[in-house]
């Protein structure tokens, strides 16, 4: 049915929304905003908060009202409960004020602590930093509460097709301040989970939630959307919520069309095959890089969730792997690891920034090459990529962005390694890849690296 033009948004106020009975799914992320957050909304609420606007003796609020925002409902009809799409922090946030405003107004003005709460988890945190302010504030403690309940009021939209719940979820998010594009990935790829029992769920967004954003920022924004780019001739822009669609994949609805249908068929296939090998890390990965291919639409739901833990594994290994090479006489050798940006958790090195483009050109060639042909002739294609790559840093005085975008992009097979490795059918076409290291007339600049790329091309 969808959203129903009369009752499907409608203005209510806190107090009405409190009192619904309402559900946190298992699949939602954990509370984590942050003090500074959560303070900020109270101290919007009192400047908002007058005391001739607090519930009059009658127990009717005054025409003055706050408005909060948004919260996203979805009806769920098979078990009866209203699932709270987008908005829970705000309200999590609004049950805890309410309850330090509520004991307060009783004379409680010591926080209670919870037993075995840890002090470290952002909602002992922000109860903490909330129950400090309470205690501080100047205004009546229950004259608050009563203008939070009545006076505040939320915009509610709810809906029985948990689609539309997200699409509008990704659109208020798309046009108010935006969530991380993987964010928008997790939310979009969970609702495709049709059929995955809570349990299965919970881990995902648990083993998700265990990520640091900057890892998977990075996964996404400096690698595969790059990639993905870059292959096809185009250039990379800064990945952005517009561009998620490029990584939502197929779902049994949507496979319509035979390229679709494969996609789907092959990887529901690959893990079934991969059961009966040998059970060998070099097998697992090999299974990995057969059945999450860059080039190919992952299957959305699980799948994706799986291509991600993947593909980041995949990454730190070759970020190990990439720069293990030497290079010098006997006792003065040196590694290619003195050329990266970062160290072997991605931790940056400033000393090492000017290589920052180059290294993740490197790395993001790597990672396709593997990704298309495994390890046949490495050694050979890591010597071939890392030269193609770094050859920028020694031609030009500064390497930028927009720099590394062009090399990348070219439509030139020859000169672009992404391009050409597309529509490679062996390992070693790889070897048509033109390779020119130039020195800058500046003798001083980049010598070591200079040298070793010279060796590197013969």
């Amino acid at each position: 049915m969808a959203i129903d033009r009369e009752e499907g948004v409608r203005v209510v106020t806190v107090g009405e929304l409190l009192d619904e009975d309402l559900t946190i799914p298992s699949y939602q992320r954990p509370y984590s905003w942050a003090p500074a957050t959560a303070l900020q909304l109270f101290d919007d609420i009192r400047n908002a908060y007058r005391p001739e606007d607090a519930l009059a003796d009658t127990g009717q609020a005054r025409e003055s009202s706050y408005v909060l925002g948004a919260v996203i409902l979805h009806a769920d009809n098979e078990d009866d409960q209203t699932h709270v799409v987008d908005g829970q922090q705000r309200l999590l946030t609004l049950t805890m004020l309410l309850d330090l405003l509520d004991e307060a107004s009783q004379l409680h003005t010591e926080v209670q602590s919870i037993e075995d709460e840890d002090p470290a988890a952002p909602v002992v945190r922000v109860r903490t930093e909330l129950a400090r302010r309470v205690k501080l504030m100047e205004e009546p403690a229950q004259a608050v509460a009563d203008f939070i309940r009545g006076n505040c009021r939320i915009i509610r939209v709810e809906t029985d097709d948990p689609d539309e719940a997200f699409r509008v979820f990704d659109s208020q998010n798309y046009r108010g301040k935006p969530l991380l594009p993987h964010d928008l990935l997790k939310a979009y790829h969970l609702r495709e989970m049709v059929g995955e029992s809570d349990a299965m769920r919970e881990a995902l967004v648990e083993a998700w939630q265990n990520v640091p954003d900057a890892e998977l920022d990075r996964l996404f924004s400096t690698y595969l959307w790059r990639i993905k780019r870059w292959t096809r001739g185009l250039s990379a822009p800064a990945f952005a919520v517009r561009h998620i669609d490029a990584f939502k994949g197929v779902t049994p609805r949507s496979a319509s069309t035979p390229a679709a249908r494969y996609h789907l068929a092959a990887q529901t296939a690959v893990p079934l095959l991969a059961a009966w090998a040998e059970q060998t890390d070099e097998a697992d990965r090999m299974a990995g890089r057969t059945r999450f291919q860059i080039d190919a639409p992952v299957v959305a739901g699980k799948s994706f969730f799986e291509m991600v833990t993947f593909m980041m594994a995949e990454l730190r290994r070759l970020r190990r792997e990439g720069f293990d090479a030497c290079y010098g006489d006997v006792g003065t050798e040196k590694s290619w690891g003195d050329f990266a940006s970062t160290d072997e958790n991605f931790r940056e090195l400033p000393s090492r920034a000017r290589y920052r483009y180059v290294s993740e050109l490197y790395l993001a060639a790597l990672l396709y090459y593997t990704n298309r042909f495994g390890d046949a002739e490495i050694h050979e294609a890591k010597h071939r990529l890392f030269t193609w790559a770094y050859s920028l840093r020694t031609h030009f005085q500064r390497v930028q962005l927009v720099t590394v975008n062009n090399h990348a992009r070219s439509l030139d097979d020859s000169r672009s390694a992404f391009v050409l490795l597309r529509s490679a059918e062996t390992a070693t076409e790889l070897r048509r890849l033109r390779v020119e290291v130039h020195g800058r007339e500046d003798r001083k600049h980049e010598q070591d690296l200079l040298r070793l790329l010279n060796g590197l091309a013969g």
